[in-house]
């Protein structure tokens, strides 16, 4: 299965508990970056419904779970992909540089813009699928699971000027 930017997919956590999620880069050759919208449903809704949603998570992953067909791509949709907020990043110790999404180095970084970015980092699937039941109280909340949720990550990004 080829994934492509777009690819809207399901994840099924237990019997009336499915959450969705979406491709938005395939741009390294072997990760993918995703998001995954906040609502969690009884029943598939409409792709308008699940693209109307708020975006709750937001990282780089594999395609471990795609493989094993536990997330299941079911539609393509790229309308809503430009309107989505991408993260710049840090890059390196000493000194410290600001990378676009794409990798592109941008500048050296502030000393008071260190602490205000996240490193890039690319994360095995079954966190995202930790952070969503924890998120909805099924497991307990973990504070590495902070750094996946897309409003941290904008907040942070946001506060850096460019």
């Amino acid at each position: 299965m080829k994934l492509k930017n777009g690819d809207i997919f399901e994840v099924n956590f237990s019997e009336n508990r499915l959450c969705y999620g979406q491709i938005i880069s395939t741009h390294k050759k072997d990760a993918f970056t995703i998001i995954f919208f906040e609502g969690l449903y009884k029943s598939r809704p409409s792709v308008e419904e699940i693209l109307a949603d708020n975006i709750l998570l937001f990282g780089n992953t594999f395609d471990a779970k795609f493989h094993h067909k536990h997330w299941i791509v079911f539609d393509n949709e790229k309308s809503n992909l430009d309107d989505i907020n991408l993260p710049f990043y840090k890059l390196g110790t000493n000194p410290i540089y600001i990378e676009d999404f794409l990798g592109n180095s941008i500048r050296k970084a502030k000393d008071d813009e260190e602490d205000k970015l996240y490193y890039r980092s690319y994360v095995a699937p079954v966190r995202f699928e930790l952070a969503i039941k924890a998120y909805y109280k099924i497991i307990e909340w973990d504070s590495v699971y902070d750094e996946l949720l897309y409003s941290n990550i904008i907040s942070k990004s946001n506060s850096v000027v460019i």
